[in-house]
């Protein structure tokens, strides 16, 4: 069986991208800060719905964010653990833009890149921890959908929910990831 990994995992932990954020008012934390949040080694589970028997897929799920040369993005690499003797890497990079609410997620595996709108910025801003929510258009199964992403941050638990539906539709839940870090952070 071939896995087909849902498109923008890392859509997953878009969030993180928040690290680039600059510091435009005196309430909001620094972007090191968010940064700090979000970096490291996480642990924990994708969970996904196969689309041909519409049951619940878990997969154990390796995650390290780390961001690039020039801080302006964050790095997701992620590990799938998909049976005997098959590890699925993908690698995503998620680049935040503060000024027009915008989140990018570009995947090294298809090559595509998903742009969406960011909600709840302005109050995660200020802890550094929260809920956001990103909506945009998608695809699923070359079929248009939009999206929904619910991405929560607190101290040690990071989880990312997606759900896509189609026009006339409701809401349906596609993938969601629930990770906890590696190793707990050396601050409160």
């Amino acid at each position: 069986m071939i896995l087909k990994l849902p498109t923008k995992l890392a859509a997953s932990l878009l969030a993180i991208a928040l690290f680039c954020l600059p510091t435009p008012a005196p309430t909001q934390t620094p972007a090191k800060d968010l940064n700090a949040n979000f970096l490291g080694k996480w642990t924990g589970q994708l969970e996904y719905r196969d689309f041909q028997s519409n049951a619940q897929v878990f997969l154990p799920t390796w995650l390290t964010i780390t961001e690039t040369a020039d801080q302006r993005a964050l790095q997701f690499n992620y590990i799938y653990d998909d049976g005997p003797s098959k590890t699925v890497r993908e690698f995503t990079t998620v680049t935040l833009d503060p000024i027009a609410a915008k989140i990018t997620f570009t995947s090294d595996r298809d090559k595509s890149t998903d742009i969406y709108t960011l909600q709840g910025l302005e109050d995660f801003s200020k802890l550094g921890r929260g809920t956001l929510i990103l909506t945009g258009p998608g695809k699923e199964n070359d079929r248009p959908v939009d999206v929904r992403i619910t991405l929560t941050l607190r101290r040690n638990l990071y989880t990312y929910r997606k759900e896509t539906r189609r026009p006339g539709e409701d809401f349906k839940f596609r993938d969601a990831y629930t990770f906890t870090r590696a190793e707990p952070p050396s601050t409160p």
